[in-house]
């Protein structure tokens, strides 16, 4: 199985589904890389990976559309008929999911954590080390 990891932002809130009794979180996640053309112009071109999380967890409740997130997972592709074009999807079982914090662009200046995880294994994916606020007093460089 092929290890897929993509940094991006959920086009829309997750949902949890249920098939045959497990349920699953459900989500979008737009990676957008900029580049420029042969012209020079600056362009963007976003891809689209449909992310599914098995089990239930209280992660859903940070998964909201434009929150910034990191998944690393299984990675898989299907190719479907949409309109009379042929189309192609990338989609990812998630096994583990970053939350990169920061103010999603609906959320003003409202605090959202910094960084969770949701991984199977911690060994295999270690927490980034926890911002500590600097001491005023001893820290500063003047």
């Amino acid at each position: 199985m092929l290890v897929l990891e993509v940094a991006g932002n959920l086009g829309a809130d997750a949902i949890i589904k249920d098939l045959n009794g497990q349920k699953y979180i459900a989500f979008s996640v737009a990676h957008t890389e900029s580049y420029k053309d042969a012209q020079g112009q600056r362009r963007e071109r976003t891809t689209w990976v449909s992310c599914l999380k098995y089990g239930e967890s209280p992660v859903i409740n940070y998964l909201r559309k434009g929150t910034r997130v990191i998944v690393r997972g299984d990675l898989s592709t299907k190719v479907y008929e949409a309109g009379g074009n042929m189309q192609a999807g990338i989609n990812c079982r998630v096994r583990e999911l970053y939350l990169m914090g920061g103010n999603r662009p609906d959320q003003g200046e409202a605090n959202q954590p910094a960084a969770t995880t949701t991984a199977a294994s911690p060994t295999y994916a270690p927490q980034p080390p926890a911002y500590q606020q600097p001491n005023e007093e001893d820290d500063l460089p003047f």
